[in-house]
């Protein structure tokens, strides 16, 4: 059986680079049509942000009709952000927990593995219990990311009942630039960076070069154990794209991670040295070709395909210092390939259709699998028609229909809409339905933990977790330098996978099996309010409020605080060039464990907190920019509970030529 699946997919793989090859044939036989003409173009410069994670279409931030949260290259390089999770942990109502297994996002009360992570569309792997994370994402090829929220991100499949998070890469923009720069920071803390943009005709091209590492970190000198481990990462990526015809882009991307790891566990009087690394590479290759001819294009109809492939392969060992025997070993390699079509065109004026599909497998090779090595195939079709009734209103109306190798079919509708009661007071409404198919990890997992004694196994009778989704936005510019927000959510959850303790491991701990044992919800309330610069000083104010709760048991969900809160405090002296970035997060209190009475109990909860961080930037010799910092400012830091390193201090400075 599964290996009539693996044919079915490769069979599928097969007509889509049929598929693609075919587009790019089509192109090159049309450019001699079109060689009389050349690419029309008015020199007007983009002033508005445009997004295209909201309908899989690019569309003006403010035009959207799906509540979606934007973060610049701007906001991004004030953040001084190393990765992509200390940039979204600045951003009100998305949230970071950082531990052992890195830095994984929550959206509306939802967990990292309810959150689909892309790559300028693209589906990233590599997830260790759960969490996918985000510090594996350097920020220097990132042009913007875009976020949004519950399952109306249905239209990219499973995995995304919490929200979608796409992070857009850069192109190049000037025909020739280099830019380098280089920070230092307590704990040994390095972080090396470089970018290459050439634009010439009609090849754009961009690379980029990061290095970053820092010592192992113990907060608590009770023990020999470290609370971070320390770490040593290189990223490059490539973005290219060349003009095949003025009708047609060939586009290529590749993105490659590598990560070396170290960190000590103490087990009473065993001392254990552990030692990880992690290689992750991807790739795709696109096509786009808008129909029609010459200067009577109509960009509105456009048809894209495109190959994707990416390879994570985590090894992992754990040597008991005294003996220097492998207490444990692990390889996990995970592939995924991935063939993708759609196509976009506006009928009758008002309506914009997009209808696609893709195919997707993924295997997983891994000794804490059962049987080592498991394979998954989805094929999907989805549809969209957006259209407007009235010019004051825009609805989305869309679906998409998975196939999936183990759950077979289901189907996830989307609405939204948006209402402008003037060019400056806008509502916002959707409703979605959100499946997550069991991963590899709650199907198959075979694991026992030899430190700590304790057993996870999967369980193959498992059911998808599905969701409904609500959400309502306002946003009013009530100035030209004053813009308010508020988000109202819901979601109703069912099938929740939770490991479940079913007896004792034959290493003397817990076993635990995963099952479908609850339902829950979310609901909450994201408010921004953002003020435009004012002599100089821009400021950002953000609250979440966030309620959560298993329906059977009435237990508030773990690991979510009630309240959430961030400000952002700039000033820039035009003139000088000194740019000073006043960054404060804070979190409540929130639910670490319950002892089982399905109460929470003071000592169940950990503490809440404030962190600072300030950043100061002066431009030099219009060339060079000098920074300096320090993050966590007050040095607040509870090992038991958190993995702040305290107060640190850094500076860098930059090269752009």
């Amino acid at each position: 059986m599964l290996s009539n699946k693996t044919h079915c997919a490769k069979w599928c793989l097969h007509i889509m680079l049929n598929l693609v090859l075919g587009l790019l044939a089509f192109a090159l036989l049309s450019s001699a049509e079109n060689s009389g003409n050349t690419a029309e173009t008015d020199g007007a410069t983009e002033l508005e942000p445009v997004v295209v994670t909201a309908t899989r279409t690019p569309q003006r931030l403010e035009d959207t009709p799906v509540i979606t949260n934007l973060i610049t290259r701007d906001e991004i390089e004030a953040t001084g952000a190393e990765n992509v999770g200390e940039v979204l942990e600045h951003t009100a109502g998305i949230i970071i927990h950082r531990d052992g297994h890195g830095d994984g996002v929550q959206l509306q009360g939802l967990d990292s593995e309810y959150v689909l992570i892309l790559v300028d569309g693209e589906p990233q792997v590599g997830r260790i219990a759960g969490k996918l994370d985000m510090a594996r994402f350097a920020v220097e090829n990132v042009e913007r990311i875009e976020i949004v929220k519950g399952a109306t991100a249905s239209l990219f499949g499973s995995d995304a009942l919490g929200g979608v998070i796409n992070i857009i890469t850069r192109k190049a923009t000037s025909p020739f630039s280099v830019q380098l720069s280089q920070s230092f920071e307590q704990n040994n803390a390095l972080d090396s960076r470089g970018t290459l943009e050439w634009q010439r005709n009609k090849l754009n091209a961009l690379l980029t070069l990061s290095r970053n590492q820092r010592d192992p970190i113990d907060l608590d000198p009770s023990d020999l154990t470290t609370t971070i481990d320390g770490y040593a990462n290189v990223t490059g990526s490539a973005r290219t794209a060349y003009q095949l015809t003025p009708a047609t882009n060939l586009v290529f991307s590749g993105q490659y991670f590598m990560q070396n790891q170290e960190g000590i566990s103490d087990s009473g009087s065993v001392v254990f040295d552990r030692f990880g690394d992690i290689e992750n590479f991807s790739g795709s290759l696109g096509i786009e070709h808008e129909f029609g001819n010459g200067r009577q294009r109509t960009p509105e109809t456009l048809l894209t395909a495109k190959l994707y492939a990416t390879r994570y392969d985590d090894e992992s060992k754990v040597i008991e210092r005294e003996t220097a025997a492998v207490s444990s070993q692990n390889i996990t390699i995970q592939d995924l390939v991935k063939g993708e079509v759609q196509f976009n065109m506006t009928v009758w004026e008002k309506h914009q259709l997009t209808l696609g599909g893709d195919v997707v497998l993924e295997n997983l090779q891994s000794q804490r699998i059962t049987g080592g090595e498991r394979d998954i195939f989805t094929n999907s079709l989805f549809a969209q028609n957006q259209f407007r009734p009235i010019s004051a209103l825009a609805v989305v109306i869309g679906g998409r229909l998975d196939n999936h190798s183990e759950f077979g079919t289901h189907f996830s509708p989307k609405l939204s809409a948006m209402y402008r009661v003037t060019d400056d007071f806008r509502f916002r409404f959707s409703y979605g339905q959100g499946f997550r198919a069991p991963d590899f990890k709650n199907l198959y997992l075979d694991f026992t933990n030899v430190t700590a004694g304790y057993q996870v196994l999967g369980n193959p009778s498992l059911q998808p977790e599905s969701s409904h989704n609500w959400n309502l936005g306002v946003e009013y510019e009530i100035f030209n330098s004053l813009l308010g927000r508020i988000h109202v959510y819901r979601n109703d959850l069912q099938n929740l996978i939770e490991a479940e303790r079913i007896g004792k491991s034959a290493a003397g701990g817990s076993k635990f099996e995963y099952q479908n044992i609850s339902s829950a919800y979310t609901e909450g309330t994201d408010i921004e309010v953002v003020i435009g610069s004012i002599g100089g000083f821009t400021s950002t104010v953000g609250y979440a409020y966030l309620r959560g709760a298993d329906k059977e048991s009435g237990l508030p969900l773990l690991n979510r605080s009630t309240h959430n809160g961030t400000l952002k405090l700039a000033y820039l002296h035009s003139n000088s060039g000194v740019q000073v970035d006043l960054r404060g997060r804070y979190a409540s209190q929130w639910g670490l464990y319950d002892d089982g009475d399905k109460v929470l109990e003071p000592e169940e909860l950990a503490p809440s907190y404030w962190v600072w961080n300030i950043r100061a930037s002066k431009t030099l010799f219009k060339i060079f920019k000098a920074s300096i910092g320090c993050n966590n400012i007050f040095d607040f830091k509870i090992p038991t509970f958190y993995t702040f390193t305290g107060r640190s201090f850094y500076g860098g400075l930059s090269l752009t030529y």
